[in-house]
């Protein structure tokens, strides 16, 4: 038999979700997990039989629901589904897909419609924070067209702002889960600076020169020298290691290899992003690139773009100083696809209370997934 399950495939900044009611599903665990997988058609690097994309930035499923809490509209969980193993990730949030949330909440009534802008506040479980979008909406409904461009994504669409509240700490140990704003990790590569920040996901970020890299390649990882890719995976099992998710560094991958993630970074420089455009050193303030599961991600993961800023505002770190060591207001990263910008919110001590992004999100099909019920067990 067949089960047939209501989905809406969307593309949220330079990410695509599969989006589902937490009323259409099995609650959280073992089963929800199966059907998720099959949805998906995992595990299969191709994902032929499913939904998947077979990239971790297309085999992300979204579960929206309405929150009980008082200071939020919806509750948002993220499932990184794995494209060649039998595993569902909750570890970690994805701001891509935080960026549909609040045009599939409008859409599908979970909040009232406001002209010209409709807040949508938004829970997630993962984390334990909340965002605050606002969705552009006109008389007809949500609005998708617009001018802004995002690096990673072609053609323009409707600006959406998205404020991230209160971003660190989300595994209760602060902005700096080791208590240092410097870390020195021995890799295969050698010594490597590095600094863990946990700012709407854990991140450690590396010093591109301490790992043999340029830090603006934009080709995929098995181009990369040997060294470099194990040093990559010691730095994010130190960091696994650290939060408590790995009982030891090596055995990060099998825990988790979406969560911490792992990037490099760089002071400005010139490079060619990966459809042959020059991108100059004085249009962007740090140089970086990041890892999604086990490959390098062709644009940036948001939340790591978030958690990067983040740890610009620590002196010492090495994002601080390949940033040039000031606070600011805002911060241009250039990554393999262009350059974006992260919004930076301070209180009156100077202290960062939100991290803020401008993303578009579309609808790109609705309709119903059929899934094999005896793949299941539902």
């Amino acid at each position: 038999m067949i089960q047939k399950i209501p989905v809406v495939l969307m593309r949220g900044g330079t990410s695509k979700c599969v989006m589902l009611r937490a009323e259409h599903l099995p609650l959280a665990g073992e089963l929800r997990d199966r059907l998720l997988l099959r949805l998906f058609g995992s595990p299969d690097p191709r994902q032929i039989d499913g939904l998947g994309g077979a990239t971790s930035t297309t085999s992300k499923a979204v579960i929206i629901g309405p929150s009980a809490r008082d200071d939020a509209d919806v509750d948002y969980t993220f499932a990184q589904v794995s494209v060649d193993e039998r595993r569902v990730d909750y570890r970690g949030n994805c701001g891509n897909c935080a960026s549909a949330i609040g045009p599939f909440a409008v859409r599908e009534g979970l909040v009232a419609k406001s002209v010209p802008l409709t807040q949508v506040r938004i829970y997630n479980t993962n984390t334990h924070k909340r965002i605050v979008a606002d969705v552009p909406v006109d008389a007809e409904g949500v609005q998708e067209e617009g001018d802004l461009s995002i690096a990673g994504v072609p053609g323009s669409g409707a600006r959406q702002v998205l404020w991230f509240e209160q971003p660190t700490g989300t595994n209760g140990r602060g902005l700096l889960p080791t208590g240092r704003a410097l870390d020195v990790v021995s890799t295969a590569a050698g010594p490597v600076r590095a600094t863990f920040v946990d700012a709407s996901n854990p991140v450690i970020f590396a010093a591109a020169e301490d790992l043999g890299l340029l830090g603006t390649e934009v080709h995929p990882l098995d181009g990369w020298p040997a060294k470099a890719r194990r040093a990559l995976e010691e730095v994010r099992g130190f960091a696994a290691a650290a939060l408590g998710f790995a009982s030891d560094p090596g055995a990060a991958a099998a825990v988790s290899r979406n969560i911490p993630k792992v990037g490099m970074v760089l002071h400005p420089a010139d490079y060619k992003d990966i459809y042959g455009n020059s991108i100059a050193a004085d249009a962007q303030d740090i140089t970086a690139r990041i890892l999604s599961m086990g490959t390098l991600h062709q644009a940036f993961a948001l939340t790591g773009a978030m958690a990067l800023a983040a740890a610009t505002t620590v002196p010492g770190s090495v994002a601080w100083m390949a940033a040039g060591k000031a606070q600011r207001a805002a911060l241009r990263i250039g990554h393999p696809s262009g350059v974006m910008q992260v919004r930076l919110r301070y209180d009156d001590q100077g202290q960062l209370v939100a991290l803020g992004v401008e993303r578009t999100a579309r609808r790109l099909i609705e309709g119903t997934a059929l899934v094999p019920m005896e793949a299941t067990g539902w």
